[in-house]
């Protein structure tokens, strides 16, 4: 009987692999589909004009915007620093060396650290009345970024998938599934303390450091500098983008880096159109949020 039911199982294992993997090769098609549609209604309805919009507003000048951004990151870089004395590990430590335990708390402390630096600096411009305030309440602004998260996200997906396409046809290296280092991390980790600590540094205080620098000081300073809406949203994103590059495995960064620019024009784009940092920035939490559950049911 138990061998018979071994080579039933094994008869229907091909069948059953089938759809799954019909299905994984028509979500991209499907995705792309998608982004396309959406792509004509969003230009027919103009959804993307940003012409008349002042974006954030914000009064403070170009120089003093990139003194906030280089204060914000400098602050998160000596948290890091003492961070990992304090664990021992002297210097700047390498991310790859380093366990669950000691990622989260570094991570924890740089990313913390330097969110409410920028914050605070946030806070003491709106002191300053160097800050406009914004019509749309913060609960708009939150189901707004999150909406237009999900309208983006076949746009994302799709120019990630033709950038794999077009580097696994050029070098015959296949893109990874988890296309990010930290991601990769959290997947293989056990699901203890470290790691929820972790979670909350990439899904919640990562997403708004990263708002607040790109999306604030640095679209803001290229805006104040004279750039109308989108060459300042482009060459934002190419900043996020480039920063990024670090974190991403070599053999996903067509992929990966070629999506992450998409996405940060998502998250320009909502700072212009609703003059706020809360739509990107729920924007923001909702994506990596995504991404962690759909790498953790993947892996």
């Amino acid at each position: 009987m138990g061998d018979r039911a071994s080579a039933a199982e094994e008869a229907a294992a091909p069948s059953m692999a089938e759809p799954v993997n019909a299905c994984a090769a028509f979500l991209p098609l499907a995705m792309l589909v998608m982004a396309a549609v959406l792509a004509v209604v969003a230009h027919r309805r103009r959804w993307l004009a940003l012409d008349g919009r002042p974006g954030l507003g914000w009064l403070a000048s170009p120089m003093h915007l990139m003194v906030m951004c280089v204060a914000t990151w400098l602050t998160g870089g000596v948290a890091t620093l003492v961070a990992a004395r304090a664990l021992g590990l002297g210097g700047t430590p390498d991310p790859a060396s380093l366990t669950v335990r000691e990622t989260a708390i570094v991570t924890a402390a740089a990313m913390g650290a330097g969110m409410l630096a920028a914050i605070g600096l946030i806070v003491w411009m709106c002191r300053m009345q160097l800050v406009s305030r914004t019509a749309i309440s913060p609960v708009r602004s939150i189901a707004f970024g999150v909406i237009a998260l999900a309208a983006w996200w076949p746009a994302v997906t799709s120019a990630g998938w033709i950038a794999g396409q077009l580097q696994l046809v050029a070098t015959g290296i296949e893109p990874p599934v988890i296309g990010h280092s930290t991601l990769e991390q959290m997947v293989q980790g056990s699901r203890d303390a470290w790691w929820w600590l972790m979670g909350l540094s990439a899904v919640v205080l990562a997403p708004i450091l990263e708002e607040c620098v790109y999306r604030g000081f640095v679209q803001q300073a290229l805006r104040r500098a004279g750039l109308g809406p989108w060459a300042a949203v482009l060459l934002a994103s190419a900043v996020f983008t480039l920063m990024h590059v670090g974190s991403v495995p070599e053999g996903a960064r067509a992929a990966s880096l070629t999506s992450l620019a998409v996405l940060s024009c998502c998250f320009g784009w909502l700072a212009e159109r609703t003059g706020s940092l809360v739509a990107p920035a729920a924007a923001h939490v909702a994506f990596n949020l995504g991404n962690l559950a759909v790498a953790t049911a993947l892996v």
